[in-house]
């Protein structure tokens, strides 16, 4: 106890350790941060390019443009884009549309709203890393959103065990901006809100009988073709 010969040589054996666990423990909570940012960057992306090209199923996902002449059909906003299920309640509109979202998964084939959520997830993945999770579409008739929740493919067990939780996830959403057709589905909205208002046998009768309409109509334009 006298003697100090060797104090240096145990300090440094009793600190050391530590000094080395906390600066891992910085390390890697510097990775979690930076692919907690690199999720929420990568879902935004793929949210607004989704949202911006949303009306042309051909349409480029980083520029937005489309080859001359490609256009989605006449009434697909009725048939592809859930416009008959988000006016009368005839899907679950709370749940939408929605994709799974996967590091090399395949792209879209057609003008369904869940194949463009597909490629739009494709289009992000192809140049980001995006993760896994889900890509989903609602259509509130008056507002259509687009919601990505994802989480990131790079885990720290030790992080996790330290600070509690899993790997980084993002949550964003985007609106679909059409101002034309936003106007037209305002009025719309107000027209079948008066006639519901107005109707003798109840509103909810008048609403499954429109919505059996628009159904049959939605039917015929799938079999015979929705046009150019």
């Amino acid at each position: 106890m006298k003697d100090s010969s060797g104090s240096f040589t145990l300090e440094a054996s009793m600190l050391l350790p530590w000094v080395m666990m906390l600066t891992f423990m910085l390390l890697l909570f510097a990775l979690y941060i930076s692919q907690g940012a690199l999720v929420y960057y990568s879902s935004s992306v793929m949210t607004e390019r989704a949202a911006f090209g949303w009306s042309n199923s051909s349409s480029d996902s980083l520029t937005g443009g489309y080859p001359a002449g490609e256009y989605d059909g006449l009434y697909w906003r009725l048939t592809d884009d859930a416009l008959v299920q988000s006016l009368f309640g005839l899907a679950s509109g709370e749940a939408g549309i929605r994709v799974e979202v996967s590091p090399g998964m395949a792209p879209g084939e057609g003008g369904s709203a869940a194949d463009k959520l597909k490629s739009a997830a494709y289009a992000a993945s192809a140049k980001h890393s995006v993760g896994s999770g889900e890509l989903g579409y609602r259509n509130f008739g008056i507002k259509r959103e687009i919601d990505a929740e994802l989480v990131s493919s790079w885990f720290s067990v030790p992080l996790a065990r330290f600070k509690g939780g899993g790997a980084a996830e993002a949550k964003v959403s985007a609106l679909v901006v059409e101002p034309a057709e936003f106007v037209r589905s305002f009025d719309l909205v107000r027209y079948y809100a008066a006639k519901l208002r107005s109707a003798p046998e109840g509103k909810e009768k008048y609403r499954s009988q429109a919505g059996e309409v628009l159904n049959k109509r939605k039917t015929a334009l799938g079999k015979g073709g929705t046009g150019g």
